[in-house]
């Protein structure tokens, strides 16, 4: 099975066709960027100093929770958060909507970003590329492995998305024992 047979995608809105507008009675939308592709794989919270804003009364496709989103920058694959619903997506972005029930999207989140079997196929085809970006062609080309029961693949995609959370959290931890290493250093270099 190919993900084309198992998932309409389709890409976000080219950032060239947004017209933004003035006016405060216009809708503001935020952009979904690689910083929010992050938190939602890793369940961190990240910087919000550069999430992009724009403005316009057009109408877009937007992001809902729950949505399997892949990046064509980094070629990997997440779950939009709660926190992210409403963000407008460009064409970086390929929300992946199933077409059956019988897949879990997290399962496949996890297939995307670390199965050697589909890493193998995204390489074989963007060898010889200059810039190395995924394509929509290219994600509905890749063949999935046999896939388990649907109970297995939920159990898999949690066990993923809460070892991915806990990595993060302790990366976090020791960089702020880093910093208060660091900090303490310095008292006791200007004190000495």
């Amino acid at each position: 099975m190919y993900i084309k047979d198992a998932f309409f995608s389709n890409t976000g809105i080219s950032q060239h066709r947004i017209v933004e507008e003035l006016g405060n009675n216009v809708p503001v939308y935020t952009l979904y960027g690689q910083n929010e592709l992050y938190e939602d794989l890793y369940g961190v919270e990240g910087k919000d100093s550069d999430r992009k804003q724009i403005r316009s009364s057009r109408s877009f496709d937007i992001l809902r929770t729950g949505d399997l989103i892949f990046s064509t920058i980094s070629g990997e694959a997440s779950i939009v958060s709660k926190e992210h619903e409403g963000y407008l997506f460009s064409q970086n972005y390929i929300r992946m909507e199933l077409m059956n029930n019988s897949i879990d999207k997290k399962y496949i989140a996890f297939l995307i970003n670390e199965n050697t079997y589909i890493k193998k196929q995204f390489a074989q085809q963007l060898q010889g590329s200059q810039v190395i970006r995924y394509t929509l062609r290219l994600l509905k080309e890749i063949e999935l492995p046999k896939l388990p029961l649907l109970i297995v693949q939920q159990i898999i995609g949690d066990i993923y998305f809460k070892e991915l959370r806990l990595r993060a959290l302790k990366q976090r931890v020791a960089e702020r024992q880093c910093e208060l290493n660091l900090t303490r250093l310095m008292e006791v270099s200007n004190n000495g």
